[in-house]
């Protein structure tokens, strides 16, 4: 007689040794207790709407597994994904039409407050409701962590960002899961959670027709899965019918997943490649994914340790936040909007600090000096942070006062010339303590620093004030040197720029230097051929392959032009024409066919045209998410909140 799925949970449920968990509580000040003397019938009352719920539709389980996850790695663990309103994470690309028991969580929430009003958060019921949904289906169970409150704003960006797509590369995967403290082992056994649920036609048709743009389906995929698949999606269907994740046991939280994956039967491109890619055996998920179909008490035990850590994803706990009663919208806040409302101009310290571009500019010159590259360098900085929560200075902040700081996400570990800024901080504070940001300050150096290289001017835009936060995980909002034009595109598009932008802003890597490290896959393993990216110039090939040899260090730094490499000219664009951009999101604006050729052929023709644009799209990045008014504040150390 077959088990139900509530009965063979009791089977597998398991005892957890948390050290995990132990180590997350002291920095997060979580605690399983947490409403033990505020709201001592929480866990029943969670448990009794869940119930309630997959009872009513199995699949409600997946979904609410689904939006605990989705919203840990937007923001943390602060229920930012319930919000409804302008600029809301349920409207982002991997939500939108997708993300699904909302309502769920509203009638866990009306009946939570009925008994305990006011005292436990969105975030906590998620963190629940996700535990109990795979008890309930099946699995295992773990001691949730609670103490968290509510996000007061949405992130959207971040959203498209931060989260991964069902066709991603495995190291871009990897990547995402690794700016927000998870490793591989995290990877693999979350992913586990595919175990249950559906999955739409949309997210997973190219494998069927047209995969990677061959006009032929995806090779690993299992034939006579292959040709099912085919009939319920066929390339004139909608793109909403779904399919299960697991036909074995689709509603059964199980290891049948991994099973799956070793037979070819993985749904989506994104699952598949943990065992089928070439990636899959140097960073060992292929080993992972064998060793959790063998042993279902392995994938249980990891997968609940991977729960607690993905909780303790930079939760929000003491006065941080706020407790909402209603999970879709804040108490007292409203969104925090970009560009509209910026407020921002050219005359901003006019009165309150007349000779801070003066002060700015005598810092940097005497620092570049003592540093060719420190012009590309704050640039770099500048960018980094604007595309991170908007142009807020987060990126300055140290790993102090609870701050996770953007320095250590992967995009930033090789960021330098911070210690110029606090050199710039320290002359601007001896004249005008307490005026300007950290953030403008980014901005001004950048302006005078291009300049003082040979390239535009501009007015550069000022009233920006500091965070008090970092957003660590937001980091996979900055364009990676692993993605292909439409992943960086989305990314500019995401923050409100355009191509234009693009390729203007893109244009700053006419000076500075790159380690053999972002680009030496190009020259030996390009996409795991085997073979050099071919749209690399064969004598720039040769050239580069001397500079950073296979088995080479990784720390060797190269020209990002080398015609000219430390002014700022028009000579990238040239570079990209003749096939010499040194990165591949470089090349890709020139050799990947679309609306960037064009501008990169313009540019190249005309460096005043070039110039006129990068000034327009600094300004225009430069507005990203600033805060104004009595938004954040004006730091007086840029590594610490006041």
């Amino acid at each position: 007689m077959t088990r139900s799925p509530i009965n063979f949970s009791r089977r597998y449920s398991l005892v957890l040794i948390t050290f995990f968990a132990f180590c997350f509580v002291a920095k997060a000040q979580l605690s399983t207790d947490f409403y033990k003397a505020t709201c001592p019938d929480l866990f029943k009352i969670v448990r009794r709407e869940v119930q309630n719920a997959v009872k009513f539709e199995m699949r409600m389980a997946a979904s609410l597994l689904r939006l605990h996850f989705h919203d840990c790695l937007v923001n943390g663990c602060d229920a930012s994904l319930l919000l409804d309103g302008t600029g809301s994470e349920k409207d982002a690309g991997p939500n939108l039409n997708s993300a699904r028991g909302f309502e769920v969580v509203d009638r866990i929430k009306s009946s939570v407050e009925s008994s305990c009003s006011g005292v436990v958060s969105c975030a906590d019921i998620l963190a629940i409701a996700a535990r109990d949904s795979v008890l309930l289906s099946g699995g295992t169970s773990w001691k949730v962590l609670l103490g968290r409150r509510d996000g007061l704003v949405a992130n959207q960006t971040g959203a498209n960002r931060a989260l991964p797509a069902p066709f991603e590369a495995l190291d871009s995967i990897i990547s995402k899961f690794a700016a927000v403290g998870l490793n591989v082992n995290d990877v693999v056994s979350l992913s586990g959670a595919h175990t249950i649920g559906l999955a739409r036609c949309g997210t997973f048709r190219d494998r069927l027709f047209n995969f990677s743009g061959t006009g032929a389906p995806d090779i690993t995929l299992e034939q006579s899965m292959l040709t099912d698949l085919q009939n319920l999606c066929p390339l004139t269907a909608d793109g909403s019918i779904t399919a299960p994740f697991d036909r074995k046991s689709a509603d059964l939280f199980d290891n049948h997943y991994f099973q799956n994956l070793i037979n070819g039967k993985g749904l989506i491109s994104s699952d598949q490649i943990l065992f089928s890619s070439d990636a899959a055996v140097t960073t060992g998920t292929k080993s992972l994914v064998q060793s959790y179909n063998t042993d279902i008490n392995r994938f249980f035990a990891d997968f609940a340790n991977s729960m607690i850590k993905m909780g303790n994803i930079s939760p929000l706990t003491g006065s941080a936040g706020e407790i909402r009663k209603n999970c879709r919208a804040q108490q007292y806040l409203f969104f925090i909007l970009g560009n509209s409302n910026a407020q921002l101009s050219s005359t901003f310290y006019s009165t309150t600090c007349p000779n801070v571009t003066s002060i700015v500019r005598g810092v940097v010159e005497q620092a570049q000096q003592n540093d060719i590259r420190i012009g590309a360098k704050l640039i770099r900085v500048h960018f980094h942070d604007c595309f991170v929560n908007g142009c807020d200075g987060s990126i300055m902040l140290d790993n102090i006062d609870g701050i996770e700081s953007e320095k250590d996400a992967p995009p930033n570990l090789s960021t330098e010339g911070y210690d110029v800024v606090d050199d710039i901080k320290t002359a601007v504070e001896n004249v005008c303590p307490g005026v300007v940001s950290c953030s403008d300050i980014l901005a001004i150096a950048s302006q005078i620093l291009v300049s003082a290289n040979g390239g535009p001017t501009w007015e550069a835009q000022l009233g920006r004030r500091d965070s008090r936060t970092a957003n660590k995980a937001g980091s996979g909002a900055i364009p990676s040197f692993l993605e292909n034009l439409e992943q960086i595109s989305q990314k500019f598009r995401d923050a409100g720029l355009d191509s234009t932008d693009l390729v203007a802003l893109s244009g700053a890597h006419t000076f500075g230097r790159a380690r053999c490290s972002t680009f030496v896959h190009r020259l030996y393993n390009f996409n795991d051929t085997g073979n050099p990216d071919p749209t690399i110039e064969a004598g720039y090939l040769e050239t580069l392959r001397q500079a950073c040899p296979q088995n080479g260090s990784g720390d060797t730094l190269n020209d990002l032009d080398q015609s000219t490499r430390d002014a700022f000219d028009n000579h990238y664009f040239t570079n990209l024409q003749n096939n010499r951009g040194l990165l591949q999101t470089d090349q890709v604006l020139f050799s990947t066919s679309g609306d960037t050729v064009a501008i990169v052929d313009r540019f190249a023709n005309s460096q005043s045209d070039f110039f006129d644009s990068f000034g327009q799209s600094m300004i225009n990045m430069g507005n990203i998410g600033v805060l104004t008014g009595t938004n954040g504040e004006i730091r007086t150390d840029c590594r610490r909140v006041n």
